[in-house]
């Protein structure tokens, strides 16, 4: 009996600290500010991971556009990770017109997912392009995006 109950405690112990150790992204409840275009039906028939990373790259679209993409985006043109997901940006960096792209890869999102947790753990912009580099570049070209300063 003893040993079940040293089992049972063990389990809720390393429940806890699995728990205390989840992903900042997955713990944020994501909303899209009102200075942005609403999302299309695209988005709005997506996952909720999908939406999410959509509201992360108008969130965050420096840090998004600061990271090259990997899916082979850049035969269409695009310059960063952030094309994926935002095809222009007005003012105050309010997105204006959302792009379709990033709605079914998951090399994108998994890219914007990835640098929006590292800037919230307080990793700067270059590191956060390297990591995402060295993750990333076995997949092919990345899109022109410079390193950040």
């Amino acid at each position: 009996m003893k040993k079940n109950t040293s089992f049972f405690v063990f389990c809720i112990a390393m429940s806890l600290i699995l728990a205390g150790c989840g992903s900042k992204i997955n713990k944020e409840k994501w909303t899209l500010d009102k200075k942005n275009q609403p999302f299309p039906d695209y988005v709005l028939n997506s996952s909720d991971k999908v939406q999410d990373t959509y509201m992360m790259a108008a969130k965050f679209p420096e840090v998004v556009a600061a990271v090259p993409c990997y899916c082979g985006c850049v035969a269409e043109g695009h310059k960063s990770n952030l094309d994926c997901f935002v095809k222009k940006m007005g003012a105050n960096n309010s997105v204006e017109e959302w792009d379709q792209h990033g709605i079914g890869c998951d090399t994108c999102i998994d890219i914007a997912r990835d640098a929006v947790e590292m800037h919230l753990e307080g990793k700067s912009p270059k590191d956060i392009y390297h990591l995402i580099t060295e993750k990333y570049n076995d997949l092919g070209d990345g899109t022109p995006t410079s390193e950040p300063k």
